[in-house]
């Protein structure tokens, strides 16, 4: 079956920021945040560029996060199906270290890609270390997406989360978001989307 030309326009328009070395790179001055006994940076990466040892100190992150809460669920916890999805050739990254040291803080795993039709950044993954959860890292990290997401003229940002996951799913409606038209109504997980930027990036 072939796609129509605004499908097919909409698949390139992806591909050509995926394309990019560094999508993050007109925003560098924003790619740290110091606040609230916080100092980290954010560092750019694509999956195949990531080392074996950064590979297992991502996937340790989400075990530890969200396996419990994927054994709850009808997805259940698959740990090669996980490690699939996560370093996928298309799987980009903003690692979160800790400038005393570089350890690992935090990650957000992201792709431009086509969903429903239209150009999208697809959001897999915002992951915490819980010492430095509350501190504003999760809204800040959301509004660089937000403005890296619409300065490459996606039409939406979508995402998926549990509906168990009750104050995960506050946290996103606080940021505008909404339930997809296609969201299944009956299953155990929202697909939420935003079509326009209402964070604003500030330096910090």
């Amino acid at each position: 079956m072939m796609n129509s030309p605004k499908v097919n326009m909409s698949i390139q328009a992806a591909k050509k920021v995926n394309g990019l070395a560094d999508p993050t790179k007109p925003f560098s001055s924003f790619m740290k945040y110091n606040k609230n006994d916080l100092e980290v940076t954010f560092h750019f990466i694509k999956a195949p560029a990531m080392t074996t040892f950064l590979k297992d100190k991502v996937f340790s992150m989400i075990k530890d996060n969200m396996m419990e809460t994927y054994k709850k669920c009808p997805w259940g916890w698959n740990g090669k199906n996980k490690r699939a999805e996560l370093f996928h050739k298309d799987a980009r990254y903003i690692l979160v270290r800790h400038s005393s040291d570089n350890s690992l803080a935090a990650f957000v795993h992201f792709r431009f890609d086509v969903e429903n039709l239209i150009e999208v950044l697809y959001l897999y993954e915002i992951q915490i270390e819980k010492n430095v959860r509350g501190k504003g890292l999760g809204r800040y990290l959301m509004s660089l997406l937000e403005t890296m997401a619409f300065h490459y003229k996606m039409k939406r940002i979508v995402l998926t989360v549990l509906k168990s996951e009750v104050d995960v799913v506050k946290f996103y409606f606080s940021l505008q978001y909404e339930i997809e038209s296609y969201s299944p109504e009956d299953a155990f997980y929202y697909i939420l989307s935003k079509k326009k930027k209402t964070l604003e990036l500030t330096k910090n």
